[in-house]
Parts: structure tokens; C-alpha cells; sequence
């Protein structure tokens, strides 16, 4: 992630995880041996823990990035 304003190219790659995490949940009754529910859960928790972690952290980076540009 950049140290400066938020790029689109950061806010796709959070769109991109948590659209990867719908796509396994669609696709596990499909895939129950393999990639089943149990499967889709651990995914998508880790998938939206991560959105988390990456949305503060583009929050914080922007509030030094408004403080330094003041």
C-alpha cells in the first residue's frame, strides 16, 4: 500500500479478496469434499479479517498523509 491518498488500485484489492471470498461461498455446495462449507467459512472469515486489516490501515495511512499535507 502506498504512503500517500488512497489509491484505487488499493481499494480494488480489497474488493477483489472479499469478491474472491463470495465466489467460494457460491461454489462450495459444488465442492463438498474439497472445498465445502467448512472450507467457505475459514475463506471468508480470513477474507474479511484481512478487508479489516487493510481498510485501517489505508485509514491511518491517509490521516498521516492529511496531518503531513496540512
Amino acid at each position: 500500500m502506498s504512503m500517500n491518498k488512497i489509491s484505487n488500485f488499493d481499494i480494488e484489492t480489497i474488493i477483489e479478496g472479499l469478491e474472491d471470498a463470495i465466489n467460494v461461498c457460491y461454489t462450495a455446495p459444488n465442492n463438498p469434499e474439497k472445498q465445502g462449507y467448512p472450507y467457505a467459512t475459514g475463506y471468508s472469515r480470513l477474507a474479511m479479517q484481512t478487508a479489516i486489516e487493510n481498510l485501517k490501515t489505508l485509514m491511518h495511512l491517509q490521516a498521516q498523509y492529511d496531518l503531513e499535507t496540512m
